[in-house]
């Protein structure tokens, strides 16, 4: 038997990549998951492949013994509730993004995390990406020198098509373009840039394609950001563009630049005359089949294992969150926010 019994709250499209990651791990066994039927739930462990317990609420789940991980793969406004829950029972907590709808629940998160002394990561999936993981390589090693500029730009037309499309329209769901998506693109800008963002200012609009009048929230913003030191970012969120997903990155160093999977470095190389070109994987598809949730959760439980704390853990996923809540404030209060929010 696994070391680990697993959880899955949630039965939706994320939820089946959460249980293929788990089911893929030597030390992990998904042992129940969660719906609002059990039927549901059912279902999906027959889709998945699993044999385990279903349940119609959380608090059956989190009240197993057997169960050491809860992976919390539901809509966003559900996730203080339960993963608070989580944590007082003394479960270790993975909580898809976004981690709450308001930067209070999200603090609640972060607290209950930290009270009581379990592991945690929020799925900030694309750090585990191959061409993330290139690119923390290349900024290690001095490649462009010190970054002073970041622009990371979300595109992706998330429509009636897309499944989370029926809930990700509302307000008190979705919140913003921002919480429902781009904050992959805040997450990488801090993520590559390091340090502490001071202050952030945002425009937002909505273009009121026919495909995208449900959005009760302007579906596309323009934020920047400045660092306490200086430096500045740049992150565009468009999530009712009529075209093929778009992840762009776009950092400016002293040294050197970095576009994507092309890199332009004096020291690396001397005499360089064109970028440089590294075939990898890429953040190219919105399709969440396609993003590295195994890579995800064996880094997890390699962090539960050890004993401990993620580079993407829930404190670590709040200031990224707590950067989009400030923007979305500046974006309706017409005024740069400085952070901390209080």
């Amino acid at each position: 038997m696994a070391e680990y019994g697993v959880g899955i709250l949630g039965a939706g499209w994320v939820a089946g990549e959460y249980i293929k990651a788990f089911a893929t791990n030597p030390h992990t066994e998904v042992r129940a998951i969660a719906s609002r039927t059990k039927e549901k739930a059912q279902a999906k462990a027959a889709e998945a492949g699993v044999d385990c317990t279903v349940f119609d609420n959380a608090e059956q789940l989190l009240n197993q013994k057997e169960i050491d991980i809860v992976a919390i793969a539901t809509p966003p406004d559900c996730h203080r509730e339960q993963a608070v829950a989580a944590a007082q029972a003394g479960k270790h907590v993975l909580l898809e993004k976004a981690m709450a709808t308001t930067v209070e629940d999200a603090r609640a998160i972060r607290d209950a995390i930290s009270d009581a002394g379990v592991k945690s990561v929020v799925s900030m999936v694309l750090r585990w990406n191959p061409l993330f993981e290139i690119i923390k390589v290349q900024l290690a090693q001095g490649a462009i020198g010190s970054v002073f500029l970041g622009e990371v730009d979300y595109f992706h037309g998330i429509g009636p098509w897309y499944k989370q499309f029926a809930w990700n329209v509302k307000k008190e769901v979705g919140v913003s373009s921002l919480l429902s998506a781009g904050c992959h693109a805040v997450d990488a800008v801090r993520w590559f840039m390091g340090g502490e963002i001071a202050e952030v200012s945002q425009y937002s609009t909505h273009g009121k394609g026919e495909d995208f009048t449900e959005y009760e929230y302007a579906p596309t913003s323009c934020t920047i950001l400045r660092f306490a030191d200086g430096r500045i970012g740049k992150v565009t969120s468009c999530i009712e563009c009529v075209q093929p997903y778009v992840f762009h990155i776009n950092l400016v160093g002293s040294q050197g630049s970095i576009r994507n999977n092309q890199v332009y470095s004096k020291q690396a190389f001397p005499g360089q005359t064109g970028w440089a070109t590294v075939p990898t994987i890429l953040p190219d598809s919105g399709d969440v089949t396609h993003h590295p949730f195994t890579h995800e959760v064996n880094h997890f439980l390699e962090c539960i294992m050890e004993g401990r704390e993620s580079h993407c853990n829930v404190a670590d996923a709040f200031k990224t969150h707590e950067v989009c809540f400030a923007a979305d404030q500046s974006g309706i209060e017409g005024r740069p926010v400085a952070l901390p929010l209080s």
